[in-house]
């Protein structure tokens, strides 16, 4: 079975409308189509451009759910939801007021910047100060994790994007942060977005992915498609990743249920 959950629209940054991706996907063998578009509101209140909104978040569920009566292929709904430190009481209400499939955390700000958007924000930095980013994020992601909120985590070591990397031994943050995934009942995924970026290679990496697989951590496969035709980007070379990290199976979902399948059924 063919599904992929990482998805955006033009309800947030994505470049095509829901209607768009339906019918590509379902040219393309998808057999699950989820859509989980942008939730980024900062803790002052304020909106990232592109993402979606306390007042429209609900409208965007309906909209991806009225596609559920069209076609032959399965349609599901998730939000990514951005998070910042502490971000449990502004993040909560929202979450669990809408009905959606699974929830996505990210982290792709550290102390309110935005680490994924410029590369040059990494070129004016130290060494010192990239391991401290580094470290900083694996800290989020842990608390992300801890929050219970969701249900899978997204890319894990994104701050990678453009090929700036901490020299610091960081193995423990990650570690507690892998932990906090395993021990919150938390799945992750493998991104293939990263194989287009500076950084050539899946989020996570291979080694990380490994200790994912050791805590018996599940894990979906993800394009992080803001474009139709990238639905299914990668999804081969993805697949003999997981492969490789030790994986023999995949999760889906639906109304916050998840179940295994082979990898073998993974892609036509």
């Amino acid at each position: 079975m063919v599904a992929t959950f990482h998805n955006h629209s033009v309800w947030s940054d994505g470049l095509a409308p829901l209607a768009e991706i339906h019918v590509h996907a379902e040219s393309i063998g998808v057999d699950i189509l989820g859509v989980s578009d942008h939730y980024c509101v900062y803790p002052d209140g304020s909106v990232l451009a592109g993402s979606l909104t306390p007042s429209n978040a609900a409208d965007y569920v309906a909209g991806v759910q009225s596609l559920q009566r069209k076609g032959r292929m399965e349609v599901v709904v998730g939000i990514e939801f951005d998070w910042f430190e502490q971000g449990r009481p502004a993040l909560a209400p929202v979450a669990e007021s809408l009905p959606l499939d699974y929830r996505i955390g990210s982290v792709h700000h550290v102390q309110g910047a935005a680490f994924d958007i410029d590369a040059s924000g990494w070129a004016s930095k130290t060494q010192d100060e990239v391991d401290a980013l580094y470290a900083a994020y694996w800290r989020l992601v842990r608390e992300m994790a801890e929050s219970r909120l969701f249900d899978i985590a997204a890319h894990l070591d994104l701050p990678k994007k453009f090929g700036f990397y901490p020299k610091a031994d960081l193995r423990t943050l990650e570690n507690k942060a892998l932990d906090a995934i395993k021990e919150n009942g938390m799945a992750t995924e493998l991104n293939t977005a990263g194989f287009a970026k500076p950084c050539a290679d899946g989020y996570p990496s291979l080694d990380l992915l490994k200790r994912c697989r050791e805590r018996e951590i599940p894990v979906t496969l993800s394009a992080d498609a803001h474009r139709p035709e990238h639905l299914l980007f990668e999804f081969g070379r993805g697949l003999a990743i997981l492969r490789e990290a030790g994986y023999s199976s995949i999760v889906r979902f639906r109304d916050r249920e998840r179940w295994s399948e082979p990898l073998s059924h993974a892609l036509k």
